[in-house]
């Protein structure tokens, strides 16, 4: 096996298959693990500060004072920040879609708790740290001020985090960007050309049993794709994973089919390999975007809301990410090693899942309304003339059934008198 580009291969005769760059092992600290790094260092501060001279020094009484008052203030602070925050997650599951999780789980929400923490931590500290003199060195001062003023523009950055969050055309930006991030790293950007998405696969391995699910069910978030590699290759088998990403995986459920290898050791490998949670994540899931696309224009299409011109702004967003895919080749879920035999088969969506993800539902819903008929109309015949010969067929089908629905409602107008 060797590295390309940072990327898993296997060097051989025949075809390769490369893993595309959204499927590699990722190292991420955990959010308990940073916050408490914040926590440490504000401890370390308040023990080290108290004892660096800068030539001036302030009275202990009233910097004392001013570092509890500090402290006992943060503590409301952080109460009240992070209460109203919990509004804008609200706003968002319930304007947009509960699967829109970009503002909760993005990094400046922990880091500024974790900051804000740590200062009050360094307040405390550094307060029963100054010892019994009457006198204190001023880098105290000097260091609650920077803390301060850092916390303010920490504070600002996650406002302005917030305020970006309610507002439709940055969160359908955030949505497409994130989206466009996975696409680019699961599917290398590799012209289609030729490539036949039926082919390929390679050799499988004789003799097949199915890896049962022993975890607690839950979304699998994120593969685990070199390690699996790895464990298939010792094992002389292949490993094909029957539960896509995104998807709900339940106890003792199949996860996945292992060819070739009769020790069950390797389930436990492939179990350990998958990581679950409650819910889909922007990490390796390249479904995702389109689905919180999609619902999002169905909330606006709704009775109760009504706005068809959000809809038509999401149509804008799923075309951008459509056309990112509409050239490429998306057949990289299957590693193949010497001789053509496969290593790990992975359920990646294919071009018409993506075109019937995006469009099934809002032809439904949007057929009666003029606008999104027209964008739709306008999206597919654009996807038409830009996709190569073999994929064109699914962008016809949906073309000719929004031609259907919308002469059936005409119809239908007509005998109603409208």
């Amino acid at each position: 096996m060797e590295a390309v580009d940072g990327e898993t291969a296997y060097a051989g005769t025949g075809a390769i298959r490369k893993l595309g760059r959204g499927l590699r092992r990722r190292r991420r600290l955990r959010v308990g693990i940073t916050q408490l790094f914040y926590v440490a260092i504000g401890v370390v501060l308040g023990l080290l500060v108290p004892q660096i001279p800068v030539g001036f020094t302030v009275p202990r009484v009233e910097t004392v004072q001013m570092l509890l008052a500090v402290g006992a203030g943060l503590l409301t602070f952080i109460g009240v920040i992070f209460s109203l925050l919990f509004l804008v997650v609200q706003f968002g599951s319930t304007t947009f879609t509960p699967r829109l999780n970009l503002f909760y789980t993005s990094p400046i929400v922990w880091h500024a708790f974790g900051f804000y923490t740590g200062v009050l931590v360094f307040s405390f500290v550094a307060a029963f740290s100054t010892g019994g003199a009457e006198e204190v060195t001023g880098l105290i001062v000097i260091v609650i001020v920077a803390l301060l003023l850092a916390a303010i523009a920490m504070f600002r950055s996650l406002q302005m985090r917030a305020f970006s969050s309610v507002q439709l055309a940055s969160t359908l930006a955030q949505v497409t960007q994130h989206g466009r991030q996975v696409l680019d790293g699961v599917y290398p950007d590799r012209p289609l050309g030729d490539v036949d998405e039926d082919e390929g696969r390679g050799a499988m391995p004789e003799g097949k049993r199915e890896v049962a699910w022993t975890g607690a069910p839950g979304v699998i978030q994120a593969i685990d794709v070199p390690r699996i590699i790895a464990a298939a290759r010792d094992a002389d088998a292949a490993i094909e994973i029957v539960v896509p990403i995104g998807q709900m995986v339940h106890e003792h459920a199949p996860v996945a089919v292992v060819h070739g290898a009769a020790d069950s050791s390797l389930d436990a490998a492939v179990v350990k390999a998958i990581r679950t949670g409650v819910e889909r994540t922007f990490e390796q899931d390249p479904a995702l975007a389109f689905r919180v696309l999609v619902d999002i224009a169905l909330r606006a299409l709704s009775p109760a809301v009504n706005d068809p011109t959000t809809a038509t702004q999401v149509l804008d967003s799923i075309e951008s990410l459509l056309r990112t895919l509409v050239g490429r080749d998306l057949d990289v879920g299957t590693v193949t090693g010497p001789g053509g035999r496969a290593r790990v088969v992975l359920p990646l969506p294919r071009w018409d899942d993506y075109v019937s993800l995006s469009f099934d539902e809002l032809i439904e819903m949007g057929a009666g309304h003029a606008q999104v008929r027209r964008r739709l109309e306008r999206v597919l015949t654009d996807l038409s003339a830009l996709a190569p010969e073999s994929r064109r067929a699914p962008l016809q089908l949906h073309l000719d059934r929004l031609d259907g629905m919308a002469d059936g409602r005409m119809r239908e107008g007509e005998r109603a008198g409208w």
